[in-house]
């Protein structure tokens, strides 16, 4: 592919894989924030649900637990100021939770019978599960008849369907009815145990403050039912209205005869009726018995609370739910058009909404099947579903919110979005062509030109057209093309030096070889000079180290011994190394051969400096140290060389013997000696300068003084060998493993015991 047609593709596509990755992203990012700002809507919505149905819970409670205390007869016949006096007591009881109650059964207790529970006291709130309660026919009449309740038949009280007026029992009321509780609990308590004169007394007080309710409530129920004819009859006129439109819009066309007339249905929901529960039909008792299920499926648990007559409880007040209302106001109000579907699920799958269109929405989304089945809500597509799960009741609240219109919008969006993008890339690739055309125009001439230059031809020149980078270019291939001619010729130099410098060397590596033979010659010859075996005295134990800093060293130790057991050691560091020191340390050698023990080491200095000196060697010269050991006395004398280390083992204390002279063959002729006393346990050093001027790898020396240090430590060691295996150690330590700046050599004498 031509380079012109690699530009224009990759133009296009590292226009387009960008493009394509940004909408994409938009797309994904934008249906992620939508998702998110729905669901978190959806679900303060559902919260709100649980809020409104545990606040309705509660309230239900309370207010149905102050119908405890209220007095309730059912021996009247459902007529009469009896019955108006029991319902404005009930509904100004329940004050605003009227509306959510469709209806009161109120039964009675049956005599105790073994075997039956007895109803909870005062206060209680009663189990999800209704309490079964025996009827009346299927127990015997109590024997006390003093105490008998006039509650004796089980009835019915239906809630109308109305506009309640706002009312409140008065203050003064609901603290009669606190006392009246208070008192009734004290009963139920002690009902085996208080005094029969004090139960009667309660009682009695029971009945007072029953009377002192009475009058209480007595101008509230007259001005309750005054606003609650009021309410009926501005519900009767709306319901009038309602059927006269709906007669209206269902009416023919007007006729030349005369208009029908009307006729309005009057609703009779809005009267409340006290009825037997015997009275009821069977559709009825159904329709309580549902209600009172619905309850406990919505609410938890059914309403129940026990009934009480002076201290005694005498019955049970069980609450049906108008259901409907219910779940309208835990729902709560949303628009219709289809935005939000707010709705709730009981532990039966019954699905409850706002209308029958949204149920039926919630249904063929299949909702409750998952519900009951335990599936996430998450996974419907197109739509967004949170719920949330009341704990009491198992209701489940949710808010299902369609989205895929919206999530159409966005992908016509993002696919405008491309396309507008996709132009821009169009009309940019026009005006990339002629640029690529001219690029390729200046890479193919420097293309020609590389390979005029592969063919040989070294004076190809390009022409330089522009300061831009392919200008630049030029101007570096013509420099190149100019330094390669120039360096051809500087090749054919170096390649005709190269092959002189390998002569040479080859002639280097000859000359090398041949001095290295010499070189290990001269090392084999220097180490022949050096004693093959240490000597074996019966009053001195001997060791020796050496370690030459190249591969011909200048120290030097020998020993005499002669045939009065006199023990002669002798050390010496020649000048320099190599060659010329292997020299001296020979002439050295040759001269100690001859010594004999009844010369002083001073008298032999002294003679081998003058023949050194006769023998005109130049500038070499040498140092050394004679030690004469006889029985418990070392007499030494140095030319030049350390000073002798005595460590004297009964003071633990390092005795320093310094003769001060020049080396061998240098100005010096005079030598002075020394002698030591030496005891059984001392122990000798002599050591030439490369211990103490041993350099560490900062380019630190050891010291004499650390010198001495080293050695003291060291001869506290068992045998003379030991001691010159610490003061390897110590060499090693201050100079690590590479071979030393100078030549090592030690020679230590260890005094034994001198008796015979």
């Amino acid at each position: 592919m031509k380079i012109r047609s690699q530009l224009v593709l990759a133009c296009f596509i590292l226009a387009v894989l960008p493009l394509t990755g940004i909408v994409l992203y938009s797309y994904h990012s934008s249906r992620r924030a939508l998702e998110s700002a729905y669901r978190l809507e959806a679900q303060r919505l559902t919260r709100q649900m649980d809020r409104r149905l545990t606040s309705i819970r509660t309230e239900l409670d309370e207010r149905l637990a102050s119908l405890s205390s209220i007095p309730i007869s059912t021996t009247a016949d459902g007529t009469g100021s009896g019955r108006n006096a029991v319902i404005a007591d009930i509904l100004a009881a329940m004050g605003e939770t009227a509306p959510l109650v469709d209806g009161l059964t109120i039964v009675p207790r049956p005599p105790a019978v073994p075997g039956v529970a007895a109803v909870a006291p005062s206060g209680a709130v009663a189990p999800p599960a209704a309490p079964q309660i025996p009827q009346l026919a299927d127990v015997e009449p109590p024997e006390d008849t003093d105490d008998e309740a006039e509650l004796t038949a089980s009835i019915v009280i239906d809630i109308p369907r109305v506009i309640f007026p706002s009312f409140e029992m008065p203050a003064a009321a609901q603290r009669k009815i606190g006392e009246i509780a208070s008192l009734s609990d004290e009963l139920a308590r002690k009902a085996g145990t208080m005094p029969r004169q004090e139960r009667d007394a309660k009682k009695a007080e029971i009945r007072r403050l029953q009377e002192a309710f009475d009058a209480e409530m007595e101008a509230s129920r007259e001005k309750f039912r005054k606003e609650m004819a009021d309410a009926q009859r501005v519900m009767r006129e709306r319901q009038a209205d309602r059927e006269r439109r709906m007669a209206a819009r269902a009416a023919p066309k007007p006729s030349s005869g005369p208009a029908p007339r009307a006729t309005v249905k009057r609703s009779t929901q809005s009267k409340t009726k006290i009825t037997r529960v015997e009275d009821l039909s069977t559709s009825q008792k159904a329709r309580i018995e549902l209600r009172e299920k619905q309850a406990g499926l919505i609410l938890g648990r059914q309403l129940n609370v026990p009934l009480q007559q002076e201290g005694e409880i005498v019955g049970q007040i069980r609450a049906q739910l108008r259901t409907g209302e219910v779940v309208r106001r835990v729902l709560g109000a949303s628009p219709d058009d289809g935005s939000e579907i707010p709705f709730a699920v009981d532990r039966e799958g019954t699905v409850y909404a706002r209308n029958p269109r949204d149920k039926a929405t919630v249904e063929r989304l299949g909702i409750p099947e998952r519900v009951k089945s335990g599936q996430a809500l998450r996974r419907i597509e197109d739509w967004i579903v949170v719920s949330s799960k009341d704990e009491d009741s198992g209701l489940q609240f949710g808010v299902a919110r369609p989205v895929g219109e919206n999530l159409v919008d966005l992908k016509q969006t993002a696919a405008r979005n491309f396309g507008y993008g996709m132009g821009l890339i169009a009309f940019a690739l026009i005006g990339i062509i002629p640029l690529a055309n001219h690029f390729a125009r200046d890479v193919r001439m420097v293309t020609d030109g590389a390979e005029r230059i592969a063919q040989g031809d070294l004076m190809t020149r390009l022409p330089v057209r522009s300061k831009s980078e392919f200008g630049q270019l030029a101007l570096a291939f013509n420099r190149m093309a100019e330094d390669l001619s120039s360096n051809q010729q500087k090749l054919f130099e170096q390649e005709r030096a190269r092959r002189e410098q390998e002569v040479q060397q080859r002639v280097f590596a000859i000359e090398y070889e041949r001095k290295s033979v010499d070189l290990e010659d001269a090392r084999r010859f220097q180490l022949s000079m050096l004693p093959k075996e240490l000597p074996q005295h019966d009053h001195y134990e001997v060791a020796v180290f050496t370690q030459t800093a190249t591969e011909v060293g200048g120290d030097y130790y020998d020993f005499h011994v002669s045939e009065d057991g006199t023990l002669s050691v002798t050390i010496g560091d020649a000048t320099g190394h190599g060659a010329k020191a292997g020299t001296m340390v020979t002439v050295i050698k040759t001269l100690f051969v001859g010594y004999d023990s009844a010369t002083t080491p001073s008298a032999f200095l002294g003679d081998a400096a003058e023949k050194i000196k006769r023998m005109d060697l130049g500038r070499m010269s040498m140092a050394l140290s004679l030690a004469r050991f006889d029985p418990s006395l070392v007499t030494i004398a140095s030319a030049g060389m350390p000073p002798l280390l005595v460590f004297r083992k009964a003071s633990s204390r390092i005795a320093e013997v310094t003769l001060p002279a020049t080396p061998l063959g240098t100005i010096g002729v005079d030598y002075p000696q020394a002698e030591v006393a030496l005891e059984a346990g001392d122990t000798a050093l002599l050591m030439s300068d490369g211990f103490p001027e041993l350099l560490n790898s900062s380019g630190e020396q050891l010291g004499y003084v650390v010198a001495a240090q080293e050695f003291a430590r060291a001869a506290t060691l068992p045998t003379a060998q030991d001691v010159i295996d610490a003061l390897r150690e110590a060499v090693r330590e201050w100079h690590g493993e590479q071979p030393p700046n100078d030549d090592i050599t030690f020679v230590v004498v260890r005094a034994r015991s001198f008796r015979a």
